[in-house]
């Protein structure tokens, strides 16, 4: 989903359901749109990485790759 709002606006004209952080309900409030919390002490979120398939990419991009696959630091 591209930004909040549009996920927002496609939920509260029945087209799904959708995910946000706790720190978004706030505000997220809507008169068109339930905001409920999950049932789960902890919830978890994968992310992907996608990219070109032909492995053409830039510098720029290469590195960013790299520091994602990296280690997490604080």
């Amino acid at each position: 989903m591209s930004s909040l709002d549009m996920m927002l606006t496609l939920v509260g004209a029945g087209f799904g359901v959708g995910f946000m952080t706790a720190t978004k309900i706030p505000v997220s409030q809507r008169p068109d749109v339930v905001i409920r919390p999950l049932a789960l002490d902890a919830a978890v979120m994968t992310t992907y990485l996608l990219r070109p398939e032909n492995g053409n990419l830039s510098a720029t991009l290469e590195r960013f790759i790299e520091r994602l696959r990296g280690p997490l630091s604080d």
